[in-house]
């Protein structure tokens, strides 16, 4: 049988160097990437009915209401979204307009 081939250090620092680029380049481009609620929210077209008055953080005051908000809509619009779906708007509208704590 014969021993196997050993891999210097020189190529071992190598393909670390080569996958740690890699993966920043990877985070980079995915920190890039735009909020996946934000592109829900402009493909259901929220604004057609919120742009005379966009969203207003002192009416709806708490994370789960803004969830059940977001839930109404889309039951009220018979947008189709699904529940993981009205999350993401829900929490992209928390990120952007309402800052509220998530419980």
């Amino acid at each position: 049988m014969k021993p196997l081939k050993t891999v210097s250090n020189h190529s071992t620092n190598l393909i670390l160097i080569s996958s740690l680029t890699l993966g920043l380049f990877s985070s980079t481009s995915f920190a890039n990437a735009p909020h996946p609620g934000k592109e829900l929210h402009d493909s259901v077209n929220c604004m057609k009915c919120h742009a005379a008055k966009p969203y207003d953080p002192q009416k709806t005051t708490s994370y789960p209401k803004l969830v059940k908000t977001v839930a109404f809509c889309n039951s009220n619009l018979n947008t189709g979204l699904f529940e993981d779906e009205v999350e993401q708007i829900a929490d992209y509208l928390n990120d952007t307009y309402y800052h509220h704590p998530k419980e």
